[in-house]
């Protein structure tokens, strides 16, 4: 998935016509196959809170989200990348009048409270707590583990944009995770991957910054979510 060598410089005008002629023959390779998940329960209102940043682990490189076991590959993440994708969550979801915005500053006063009396309490348990405060069904809760920007131009990089982040729908009434998301994605020329020809369709034959390539990946998460709610 990620490429390694950084000094590598990628052109699209030069592969210009070779990708055109790869394009007209994509009909014939099959897409990996996701089956669809199990229907989620009825939720009448659903808290969506900011987008949380990973915190690195003291090996470099390493990061996990406290709901899973699961370990990212990561990076500093700049506190303006947290929300450019909170803007990109609120956007999908905005016509939708199941999802409540949480402001952060609401989030922060009261995860600041809870603290207090449960100096110890799992995040699992912090987020339910406030989905009670709130009044909601469910919380949507996201981790934003890496944000790194492309190096280079539209047609021509030497590192592609890379993102990775997680989203959890968490039940309020017994912390059920109902509900979980994964995005890890580094762009790569259709070249080297011809199962990505569905973006450039989507995209053009360019090199997206690292918002393109998340608000693809936040716009993904929320279209099966929206299928899976009843």
């Amino acid at each position: 998935m990620y490429i390694n060598s950084r000094s590598r410089k990628y052109d699209f005008t030069i592969i210009f016509f070779a990708i055109a002629v790869i394009l007209s023959s994509c009909t014939v390779i099959k897409k990996s196959h996701k089956e669809a998940g199990p229907p989620l329960p009825s939720l009448d209102k659903i808290a969506v809170l900011p987008m949380d940043r990973a915190n690195l682990k003291p090996q470099p490189g390493e990061a996990t989200c406290a709901l899973s076991d699961t370990f990212y590959e990561a990076s500093d993440v700049p506190i303006e990348a947290a929300r450019k994708l909170t803007k990109l969550l609120l956007d999908s979801v905005k016509n939708d009048p199941r999802f409540v915005p949480v402001e952060e500053k609401k989030c922060v006063s009261f995860l600041s409270r809870m603290l207090i009396t449960e100096p110890n309490a799992p995040q699992l348990r912090l987020i339910q707590a406030l989905g009670k405060e709130l009044g909601v069904d469910a919380v949507l809760y996201g981790k934003l583990f890496r944000f790194e920007e492309r190096i280079g131009g539209p047609y021509g990089v030497e590192r592609p944009a890379s993102v990775t982040f997680t989203l959890y729908l968490i039940r309020t009434k017994d912390g059920a995770v109902l509900w979980r998301y994964a995005f890890n994605e580094t762009q790569q020329p259709l070249t080297e991957n011809l199962f990505k020809a569905g973006l450039y369709k989507k995209t053009g034959f360019r090199w997206l910054t690292a918002e393109e390539l998340a608000k693809i990946g936040i716009e993904e998460a929320i279209k099966d979510l929206k299928k899976r709610i009843q």
